[in-house]
């Protein structure tokens, strides 16, 4: 007995091995709480998305807005072309991290699915057979059936496992600088300014009398005040949509990918290893 552990202490290794994740995705402990974690940053995302898309509707709205000088006509919402450019590309963004939490959602069910684990567990016995029993001109099958039990696995716990490090990485290592609740209220709160600004300045056309219609034409002083209300209103709001670029890329984009690419390497030496 001790011989034969001895001389086959790397196949028993991969048997524990095996046998313990085995265990583990079937009991689903992993799953739920991943699944929820995906809802949860893929609801938060439609909602900073729809706060974009309102911000973009006031701003334009508000670009829309002109003011008549003597001899010249401006355009009040000039001064926010910038910003709404930036809304823009920041709600292209948004899209592509909705997307990304859409794929994961859509891996995550596929891997937690009964038929998937069915396929896991029948892979990983016959792998554990085949360990020890070897057959005539078996070598090309059985390294074959070995990458691909490999890959089984290593999708059943990456997909799931992407969830937590996006979870843990924004809770300890971004929201205290990037947080993106206050960030989107901050948002919320430029929009409402800029809409509250353009209901004055509609009103204030409805009431005014003839008379002060005639004076605000050569009143130049208006005009640079309904300027300095608009520039005034959006003068964070640049910042606080560039956090939120990062938060979105780094945590949806980036992080995932930097994620699969090391557990890719990982596996990759393990087959490197048993070959050697």
């Amino acid at each position: 007995m001790k011989t034969f552990i001895i001389k086959n202490w790397n196949k028993l290794l991969l048997v524990i091995f095996t046998l313990l994740a085995l265990c583990l995705a079937l009991s689903f402990t992993i799953d739920d709480n991943a699944k929820k974690l995906v809802d949860e940053s893929f609801k938060q995302s439609v909602i900073v998305f729809g706060s974009a898309k309102a911000l973009n509707a006031v701003i334009s709205l508000a670009q829309g807005t002109q003011i008549n000088l003597p001899f010249v006509t401006v355009a009040v919402g000039e001064i926010l072309d910038p910003i709404n450019d930036l809304v823009e590309q920041f709600s292209l963004v948004m899209l592509a991290s909705m997307v990304s939490l859409g794929i994961q959602k859509i891996l995550l069910n596929f891997v937690t699915t009964d038929i998937y684990n069915y396929l896991l567990f029948t892979s990983i016995i016959i792998f554990n057979f085949w360990l020890f029993k070897r057959f005539t001109n078996d070598e090309k099958i059985r390294n074959l059936f070995f990458k691909i039990t490999f890959i089984l696995l290593f999708l059943r716990f990456a997909i799931p496992m992407m969830a937590y490090v996006n979870e843990v990485s924004y809770n300890y290592f971004v929201k205290p600088q990037y947080n993106i609740e206050e960030l989107n209220k901050d948002i919320l709160e430029v929009k409402d300014n800029v809409s509250k600004i353009n209901q004055e300045t509609i009103t204030q056309k409805q009431d005014s009398s003839f008379f002060n219609k005639v004076l605000e034409k050569f009143d130049s002083s208006y005009y640079e005040k309904k300027v300095n209300e608009y520039k005034d209103t959006v003068d964070n709001s640049s910042q606080y949509i560039i956090d939120l670029i990062i938060v979105f890329i780094f945590q949806t984009i980036f992080l995932p990918i930097i994620f699969l690419f090391l557990l890719y390497s990982f596996v990759k030496s393990i087959f490197n290893i048993r070959r050697n």
